[in-house]
């Protein structure tokens, strides 16, 4: 793997992802990790290579990924396979897959609409495609702002900022598709992990809409710590409880009731094992994302199981085929790839 040397983080230093934008606490030290645990083995780094290989073979000539028959959800899936790569340590431009990325970064910029909606005629639910996409972007253009298409990335990120703006709801979430007026967790999470990208390479992401969507998983947290598919209803869904978990955690609410009870929830429902055709791949993307965050026992027990889980199950073509949301092997693929790299910290979002 090729180690990456981060701007943000030269300029910044190693606490800038704690405090700040979300005027969240300062960041607890994170639990030791267990003695004899290997965040990093040679069999997880050839996985990821051979993901990688496969996810640049089934690019499409104008730079975008599909869940083929399944909606297709290009902007989503470009957004997500990207990201792969970025994690990998991989950047674009530059070496064995940098004109992949240049390829996808010019296919998500091409498909920002004059809203600033980044979408595609054949988007389903897009504000996935639009959150994902803002994420990948937002992460290039940290790692190299001054190249050739950072004008270009930092002005469709601008725009789509402000999209994602007026499209949030008067509780604080978001929708499937802008301007729908109504919200739910999912959207809501990838819109969040979106404008933090964005503000931790300097863009202007306002406060009030950070501030609201923070409000809004504490509006859809239940008693037993977990978080139910929207504000206002009951019933804990581990899937969204690991992605509201990150949220709280990414927000450095470290210390805050709601977040250890999201934590405890977490720990005490999913596993690696018990999430087989249930979101599967969802799940883990955000429970591993959560409980890398925290570091010590819990992360290295679920993380050993997830990992031993991904190298066993990886197809001989190099990628993951999963049940659940998005039921796409590009979607399976691109998120085994960030959880397997989550231990290089390779991407400030991801970073501990």
């Amino acid at each position: 793997m090729r180690k990456v040397v981060w701007l943000l983080v030269a300029l910044l230093g190693p606490g800038w992802g704690c405090t700040g934008l979300f005027g969240g606490e300062a960041e607890e030290e994170s639990e030791k990790l267990p003695a004899g645990f290997e965040e990093i083995v040679a069999r997880q780094d050839e996985a990821i290579e051979r993901a990688l290989g496969w996810l640049a073979r089934s690019q499409g000539r104008d730079g975008s990924w599909t869940a083929a028959g399944q909606g297709n959800y290009p902007c989503a899936m470009t957004g997500m396979a990207g990201l792969a790569f970025l994690a990998a340590g991989h950047t674009p431009g530059r070496g064995k897959y940098g004109t992949h990325l240049l390829k996808a970064i010019d296919f998500l910029v091409r498909a920002q609409d004059r809203t600033g909606h980044i979408t595609a005629p054949n988007e389903q639910r897009s504000m996935y495609g639009h959150g994902f996409a803002m994420t990948f972007l937002a992460e290039a253009y940290g790692m190299e702002p001054g190249a050739e298409f950072g004008t270009r990335v930092k002005d469709c990120l601008d725009r789509a900022i402000k999209l994602t703006a007026r499209a949030q709801s008067s509780l604080g979430g978001w929708y499937y598709s802008p301007n729908s007026g109504s919200d739910e967790g999912s959207v809501t999470i990838t819109q969040v992990q979106a404008l933090r990208a964005c503000a931790n390479v300097g863009l202007d992401v306002p406060d009030r809409v950070m501030d609201r969507a923070i409000d809004y998983i504490r509006k859809s947290q239940q008693p037993d710590g977990g978080v139910a598919y929207r504000a206002g209803m009951s019933g804990s869904r581990p899937a969204l409880s690991a992605a509201g978990a990150e949220l709280l955690l990414m927000a450095g609410l470290y210390t805050a009731p709601e977040t250890k009870k999201a934590i405890e929830y977490v720990k005490r429902n999913i596993s690696a094992e018990n999430t087989r055709q249930q979101h599967d791949s969802y799940t883990s993307f955000y429970t591993a994302q959560a409980l890398h965050q925290i570091g010590g026992a819990s992360w290295a027990t679920y993380f050993a199981s997830r990992r031993a889980r991904y190298l066993k199950e990886q197809g001989a073509d190099g990628s993951w085929n999963y049940t659940g949301w998005g039921a796409s092997p590009v979607l399976d693929t691109a998120m085994a790839v960030i959880v397997l790299a989550l231990p290089y910290q390779y991407l400030p979002l991801y970073q501990r």
